[in-house]
């Protein structure tokens, strides 16, 4: 919700003074820089002064009511107050807490309830009810659980002990996602805000538009480029579509995209950049936590299928500006290609530094991310054009912190349905029912997977719909013999799908906005484009190969096949090869482009088969498009001799 409050004076100070407080401290957590002076602090007292610097952010910067953008009210200094409150109570008191953590006590019940209170408050001002209701059913279901029946029948909880648990306990509020939002995920916002601080945001912008900008239908190509960038810094498919789309829609609609199709475009690359490595927003960290294996290995699992969709999308984009005879952009209104590739090695610089410190030294996630941020700091005093003043350093690092705000108090949200699922039990027992009413199927699990990660995902943001569903669908898919890493990355791909597939598709929305197209419309071009995004989680499902599982003969022969079933699948769906396919063809290659995708995992003459198909296919294609020139150059020349 774009509803932040213009603070000035003392009130825009406070709100600096603890912008810059959330990386810091995050700095000194993640690098372990305390207990080198022989201070050591508990997980749980860091994230509680973590979580109520947000928590105040928010009450500062975001009015009770979404178009009331007046200044500060009384009760909104109360609440950030409370907020800091608590949270240094925690902080101070956590040594005494934690000793006897299981007597429920009138202090903890007091800071809990308020704890609570103010994070679901902070929670609705930042995302509407959406979020609030799923943390709000999850307290419900655990208190109220022991009057149902059946599978979702619970022991009677205490709402004390509810409250408590919820808040205080490393499982709940304080657990995983909290940590990686607060560790992780803000050292990469502040990598981010520091490239674009000295213009990496330009640079990248301009060498995509330099690369792409005069190919057919190069606008659009410059939207995949950029948003693939953009999106996998941002870690927010709607933030992404805002950013890079002011520009590239209204290029794509002057080369002769119609609106819908160019909002489509927009949005489908956009949300691709969440599941792109290195970064996959905060998401890939959570994975890596969950999972309990280095972060590397989540991105270079990630690596084939993400490309995939891109290929997918890059293929639909150029066969449609095929089709409809687009062109590019005219080359005076583009910039220099060689000024824009002079100006994107600088860029590439901190990438280096971030992807060697992540893959080469195998560091933390964190201690990579920090060390991007600082070598782009360090490369910046050397370049003139780079350099910024002092002020414009603190306020990039005030930037980043607020940027934190908003991931941080959703981790948090689903922090409570974590703990109150805990409490319950309810994902083992509804694992166990989802597996008997699958029938044991596999295929079966997966459409019930897929279909309550879109459902669930509905307004509510991927990281919370990746933790609420792993928890509860994760244990089912794993004891249908899934492999674990395939059943985290199919719950993470169709909770992303959430934000294309209708009717909540914020993603859409916001590109349908910017190119004044029917956001419906724009919906079913959008899920066109994405295709592949749907099929390929089955795909990787069933044959590991696709993350990288296996050996390298086997992994090969899925890439090779893979791309030629999305090649042969994306021409089908366009109806645009080297020039128009019939119908007949069209249903043809669709058909051979799944075959290809789904049993090179079982077959590997399937990828050989797939590559002359497609070679047959173009062929033939070739012929066909030969046949219809010579036919209307004749029909020309008779024309004209019978004139």
């Amino acid at each position: 919700m774009n509803n932040r409050r213009q603070l000035t004076g003392g009130w825009k100070l406070a709100v600096c003074v603890l912008a810059i407080l959330i990386p810091v401290a995050s700095v000194i957590y993640a690098l372990q820089l305390l207990p080198r002076f022989g201070i050591v602090i508990y997980k749980e007292q860091f994230l509680a002064l973590f979580l109520a610097f947000c928590v105040a952010i928010t009450f500062f910067t975001k009015p009770p009511v979404a178009k009331d953008l007046a200044g500060m009210q009384w009760i909104d200094l109360v609440c950030a107050l409370l907020a800091l409150g608590v949270g240094g109570y925690i902080f101070i008191e956590y040594e005494t807490i934690v000793r006897n953590l299981g007597l429920i006590t009138t202090d903890k019940i007091i800071v809990s309830v308020i704890g609570l209170a103010l994070l679901l408050e902070a929670a609705r001002r930042h995302a509407g009810w959406a979020m609030v209701s799923v943390g709000l059913l999850a307290l419900a279901y655990a208190f109220f659980g022991h009057y149902l029946s059946g599978m979702f029948e619970t022991r009677v909880i205490r709402w004390d002990r509810l409250v408590t648990y919820n808040y205080l306990n490393a499982g709940a509020v304080f657990g995983i996602p909290l940590y990686v939002a607060a560790t992780i995920v803000t050292s990469f916002v502040i990598f981010g805000q520091v490239l674009f601080l000295v213009g990496g945001g330009d640079a990248i912008s301009d060498f995509a538009l330099a690369l792409m900008g005069r190919r057919r239908g190069g606008p659009a190509k410059v939207a995949i480029v950029s948003s693939a960038f953009f999106g996998s810094l941002s870690g927010s498919a709607s933030a992404n579509v805002a950013t890079t789309g002011i520009l590239t829609i209204p290029l794509m609609r002057r080369v002769g995209y119609s609106a819908e199709k160019a909002a489509a475009v927009e949005a489908v690359a956009s949300t691709g950049g969440l599941v792109l490595p290195p970064v996959m927003a905060a998401t890939g960290f959570l994975m890596a936590e969950f999972l309990g294996v280095p972060y590397a290995t989540i991105a270079l699992a990630a690596a084939v299928p993400a490309l995939l969709f891109y290929f997918c999308l890059y293929l639909q984009v150029d066969m449609e500006a095929g089709k409809e005879g687009l062109t590019g952009v005219r080359g005076e209104e583009l910039p220099d290609l060689r000024d824009a590739s002079l100006r994107i090695i600088p860029v590439a610089v901190p990438f280096a530094v971030l992807l060697y410190a992540l893959f080469g030294l195998n560091w933390n996630p964190a201690a990579a991310a920090f060390s991007g941020a600082l070598s782009t700091v360090l490369l910046s005093l050397f370049l003139p054009k780079w350099r910024r003043s002092l002020l414009g350093y603190l306020r990039t690092i005030a930037a980043a912190g607020e940027a934190a705000v908003f991931i941080a108090i959703m981790c948090a949200v689903a922090g409570i349905v974590v703990g109150s699922l805990g409490l319950t039990g309810l994902g083992s027992n509804l694992s166990q029912n989802l597996v008997e009413i699958s029938g044991d199927s596999v295929w079966m699990l997966l459409m019930f997977s897929a279909f309550g990660c879109i459902v669930l995902g509905m307004g509510v943001p991927v990281t919370a719909t990746y933790i609420i569903l792993i928890i509860l669908i994760g244990p089912a898919m794993e004891q249908l013999g899934v492999d674990r890493l395939a059943a985290h990355m199919f719950i993470f791909y169709f909770g992303t799908l959430s934000f294309l597939t209708p009717p909540v598709c914020l993603s859409v929305f916001v590109a349908a906005a910017i190119a004044g197209s029917a956001p419906m419309r724009t919906a079913l071009q959008a899920l066109k484009f994405a295709v592949v995004a749907y099929i390929i989680p089955f795909a990787f499902v069933l044959n590991g190969s696709y993350l990288l599982i296996g050996g390298w003969q086997s992994i090969a022969a899925t890439m090779v096949s893979g791309a030629a079933g999305v090649f042969m699948i994306s021409f089908a769906l366009v109806g645009f090869f080297v020039g128009p396919v019939a119908l007949w063809l069209r249903g043809l290659a669709l058909v051979a482009g799944l075959v290809a995708i789904f049993l090179v995992g079982h077959y590997w003459a399937v990828a050989p088969a797939a590559v002359a198909l497609l070679v047959g296919f173009y062929a033939f294609q070739k012929r066909v498009s030969q046949h219809l020139d010579t036919s209307g150059r004749t029909d020309v020349a008779n024309s004209e001799v019978a004139g």
